[in-house]
């Protein structure tokens, strides 16, 4: 098994599918959350299940989507789920200026976006421009490459894009 028990105090929801393909360690006190949700904001709902901690099972589907996907991006990255290196925000909706979370890298804090599909052209960047007045970097997650395209040619060229699926 890969990680530890308490990665999922940092990361707040995996996806059933991220616990298979990356050998995470679920917590006795984990709660189990299904239902029917897309991969995207606009794609067609199937069954999900994620694995949640107990204080944030209250959260709707498309909240835990989120988190799951951010911790796609910490994941992929290799990150470890040190609460001293890897801050997740568990709040619904943020400013424009606040990322879903913050990564403490050597060379300074880095803006962490998830985005399923849901932005405007318009919030994308303005959050892209927020974060490169506040961070030394960010980096966004997207669930399919169609995304990730659109998000390259909208954020700052020095914005790092990584294909994150979440199921």
């Amino acid at each position: 098994m890969v990680g530890v028990a308490s990665s999922l105090l940092v990361d707040g929801a995996w996806s059933v599918g991220q616990v298979q393909r990356w050998g995470l360690e679920v917590p006795e006190d984990a709660l189990q959350v299904e239902g029917y949700l897309g991969l995207t904001h606009y794609r067609v709902p199937q069954r999900v299940a994620f694995l949640v901690r107990p204080d944030l099972a209250h959260l709707p589907l498309s909240a835990l989507r989120h988190l799951a996907g951010v911790a796609e991006i910490r994941l992929r990255l290799g990150v470890p789920p040190d609460p001293e290196a890897w801050r997740v925000s568990h709040r619904r909706v943020h400013p424009v200026e606040e990322p879903d979370a913050v990564w403490l890298a050597p060379e300074g804090p880095v803006a962490v976006e998830y985005d399923a599909g849901a932005y405007s052209r318009g919030r994308v960047q303005a959050k892209g421009q927020a974060f490169a007045l506040r961070f030394v970097g960010q980096v966004w997650g997207v669930p399919i490459p169609e995304r990730a395209g659109t998000l390259r040619r909208l954020l700052p060229a020095s914005s790092r894009v990584l294909l994150a699926p979440w199921m």
